[in-house]
């Protein structure tokens, strides 16, 4: 036991001392979230302010009359586009679409034709191209009082062709919350997991190896499990320390959300983190396992840096899975690694209760594969360094 504490507190002396590990755990754990929630604040910011902006920029509303007078109706301000609307949309001068109506609108509508109208905007122009829906809302409001009034002035009332009402009713917990932006974030803390203990990792095998100091390690009179235990323990220690600082960066991150919106979504209390904690520091012991056991192979800190990554690159693709299933996800869910972790983080965010039966499977599915990688790792060890 004092060997295997000795070997702890070494290894995890040494990844303290690596300037790489701390700064990828501290950046990872202390400025993702925060980062992408002040992202998600100004895109949602900017949708809104389009929504609530009560201007609508046209090119030949002197063509349409009757639409002029429906937009100011509506409570609408109009505004003549430049001649070089579709430079300056380009150029990111204009943050509005403009609604283009041709010369004979009018005099098509009053013959019973069909008129078209187009909204111009530039697809790379963000903030225009969120002004898109809120004009063909008012168009499409348009639209039908038109056909309302066409079909008034033969003699057919509208009622006929509305004799089905059609009424939504959201059904809901009441305790459940509104998560829909904040459904990246479980993806984002499962990459800090897997970024923050991966050059620890790293560094303990590979790194040690390739600067020849694992050869006089193992000199030392201690079995493969204590080795084992002792590199795992301090890797997992990282690991997990990375998970605790990124859940708790949550509550000053809220402080940096303006958008109210967003901020009705995002109601993160202790007891969301303490069952953030309870799903992901089993998942983070096993990822350092697994991270160890890939990197005892490889001779060169590059080699084991490459590897790591392309397990790294396993997590969003295993995120992406749900989108397979609309709907009720399937019952074997909570028997794949990150995607029941993932799952039961998004019922944390809705405010949902986790079941005993989830995180039981979970933390044993984590063990399995921690006990399966550190009893490669107890094997391989002495081998590989005498090769």
């Amino acid at each position: 036991m004092k060997a295997t504490l000795a070997i702890l507190r070494k290894e995890l002396r040494d990844a303290l001392r690596d300037r790489r590990t701390l700064l990828v755990a501290l950046i990872s754990s202390l400025l993702g979230v925060p980062l992408m929630l002040l992202i998600f604040s100004v895109v949602l910011t900017q949708v809104e302010s389009q929504e609530e902006k009560r201007t609508v920029m046209v090119k030949g509303i002197e063509h349409a009359r009757g639409l002029e007078n429906y937009i100011q109706r509506q409570g609408y301000q109009i505004k003549t586009a430049p001649e070089d609307y579709a430079a300056k949309s380009q150029s990111k001068e204009l943050d509005q679409p403009v609604l283009l109506i041709p010369d004979n609108f009018d005099e098509k509508l009053a013959t019973g034709e069909k008129g078209t109208l187009e909204i111009a905007f530039d697809t790379s122009n963000r903030q225009a191209e969120f002004g898109v829906r809120p004009l063909r809302r008012l168009l499409d409001g348009y639209s039908q009082e038109v056909a309302s009034l066409g079909l008034s002035m033969r003699g057919v009332s509208i009622e006929l062709l509305q004799r089905i009402e059609v009424r939504e009713r959201h059904l809901k917990k009441p305790e459940e919350r509104k998560a829909t932006i904040t459904t990246m974030l479980p993806m984002m803390v499962l990459m800090a997991i897997v970024l923050g203990g991966m050059y620890a990792a790293i560094d303990t095998t590979a790194g040690e190896r390739e600067r020849g100091s694992l050869e006089p390690l193992m000199m030392n009179p201690v079995t493969g499990w204590q080795l084992t235990i002792g590199k795992w323990g301090a890797v997992a220690i990282v690991g997990m320390g990375v998970v605790v600082l990124t859940i708790f960066s949550f509550f000053p991150s809220q402080w940096l959300i303006h958008n109210e919106t967003l901020r009705a979504e995002f109601q993160f209390n202790f007891k969301d983190a303490m069952g953030f904690l309870l799903v992901l520091l089993p998942l983070a012991a096993s990822v350092a396992a697994i991270q160890i056991a890939i990197s005892l192979d490889c001779k060169s800190y590059k080699e084991a840096q490459v590897r790591n990554q392309m397990v790294t690159m396993f997590i969003p693709f295993v995120s992406l899975v749900p989108i397979l299933f609309p709907g009720r996800e399937p019952a074997w869910f909570q028997w794949v690694p990150v995607l029941s972790q993932n799952q039961m983080m998004n019922q944390v965010l809705k405010g949902e209760t986790l079941s005993t039966a989830s995180v039981g499977i979970a933390f044993l599915v984590c063990a399995l594969m921690s006990l399966a990688s550190l009893a490669y790792i107890s094997q391989k060890m002495r081998r590989v360094v005498m090769h």
